[in-house]
């Protein structure tokens, strides 16, 4: 290229990109060179890229913010899960533990509805606890839920009105979305369901860690507290004579 040939637009960027220190050696061009802001008006491009370090700086905090309001909520979250676990480790009986689990659940994680089913037709759920605990065949479950529990892993979204019913009876109409998780160990013991009246507050792209973790710990404690019940020795005591 000569002094006397023009510089293409392409050329003057290429040059400058195969020279990015072009300007440090020529600190007054930088003076003279006039970029348009957002209003309309010619600022210069040392005032530009200041402009867009702090766009990048108020976008770069506002990402750190969200990430510590979740770091914040997950911590919270497993406070309660923690206290939940204990107060179900706690528990000497089924129907403390029944009522542990309904009140951490109520006070701690704020659950508009709790369903918890047992595949135990001969369990005695007796006085309110039998507003919330249920003794069903898991054949008697709609083909949709036995659709959603055949990974055994827990779930999360909103569910048909079938589906609905079958968890939460006539509360179901007040329930807009609920997280499942089923219930097993040595076999399949039951099913333990969530309802919130918010759609969104177990959309399905929510995690289940925590909701898996609380049904892992459930089913044990089921497990050995069932096994108290005088049904369940008498099936004992016949299985070995």
């Amino acid at each position: 290229m000569t002094e006397n040939t023009k510089a293409s637009a392409d050329q003057v960027a290429a040059y400058l990109r195969d020279n990015p220190d072009y300007f440090q050696h020529r600190p007054e061009l930088l003076e003279l060179l006039r970029l348009p802001d957002s209003k309309g008006e010619a600022v210069s491009l040392l005032e530009r890229q200041a402009s867009i370090l702090r766009d990048r700086n108020n976008e770069l905090r506002d990402r750190l913010n969200g990430l510590l309001d979740v770091a914040r909520e997950n911590d919270h979250l497993f406070d309660k899960t923690r206290r939940l676990t204990l107060s179900l480790l706690e528990a000497r009986g089924a129907e403390k533990l029944f009522r542990n689990l309904l009140a951490s659940l109520g006070d701690d994680f704020h659950c508009d509805r709790v369903a918890l089913l047992l595949y135990d037709r001969e369990l005695p759920i007796l006085g309110d606890l039998r507003n919330q605990i249920r003794c069903v065949d898991s054949d008697a479950l709609p083909s949709a839920l036995n659709h959603l529990l055949r990974n055994g892993k827990a779930v999360c979204g909103a569910m048909r009105e079938e589906e609905m019913l079958a968890l939460f009876q006539e509360h179901a109409t007040d329930i807009r979305s609920a997280a499942m998780v089923p219930l097993e160990y040595q076999g399949k013991l039951g099913l333990l369901a969530i309802g919130s009246k918010s759609a969104m507050h177990f959309r399905s792209s929510l995690g289940t860690l925590f909701i898996t973790h609380i049904g892992q710990v459930l089913s044990r404690r089921l497990h050995e507290v069932l096994r108290q019940y005088p049904h369940q020795a008498a099936k004992k005591t016949g299985e070995i004579n």
